[in-house]
């Protein structure tokens, strides 16, 4: 009675440990009444293994295989956030406009970013990623500046966005 009740409590902990994922306790030895070497065969990772065992007791084998994660990060493509001349605004308030909206641009930086538009009718403001492009390109439309956004790759040179 009391090797039943021990054979179940065994199982009930073993039960419990498989189910967490933790095992503290080894399987149940599976008894055989036959005393000579048994042969078993294992389907592991796509190869039999085979391992002869005394007393009927059989051992799983696991074969480490390494997986390999195929991400391929593509590289994040670049974005310009380009300002257009409107003959509205003044300088002084363009200015203040682009040192509020794009953070890293100081005074100096936002003036000839002023003085490029002006006489070239356009000029990048910054280069950044897509997602901080589109937020800068709002920010200074909420201003009542002409922006837009394009990929850097269809630019050949100009103004970076005070050496970004």
């Amino acid at each position: 009675m009391i090797s039943r009740a021990l054979r179940v409590l065994v199982l009930l902990v073993s039960w419990l440990c498989l189910s967490s994922g933790f095992s503290v306790i080894p399987p149940p030895r599976v008894l055989s009444n036959t005393a000579s070497a048994s042969s078993t065969s294992l389907y592991m990772s796509d190869r039999e293994r085979t391992r002869s065992t005394k007393k009927g007791v059989s051992t799983i084998i696991k074969d480490k295989t390494e997986t390999k994660a195929e991400e391929q990060k593509k590289k994040e493509e670049m974005w310009r956030v380009v300002l257009h001349n409107d003959e509205v605004h003044t300088f002084n308030y363009v200015i203040r406009s682009l040192c509020k909206v794009v953070g890293t641009l100081d005074r100096k930086a936002s003036f000839e970013i002023c003085v490029q538009t002006h006489g070239n009718g356009k000029a990048t403001v910054t280069k950044t990623w897509k997602k901080q492009a589109e937020q800068f390109c709002l920010g200074l439309q909420r201003q009542g500046l002409t922006v837009s956004i394009s990929p850097d790759e269809d630019f050949d040179g100009g103004h970076s966005g005070g050496g970004l």
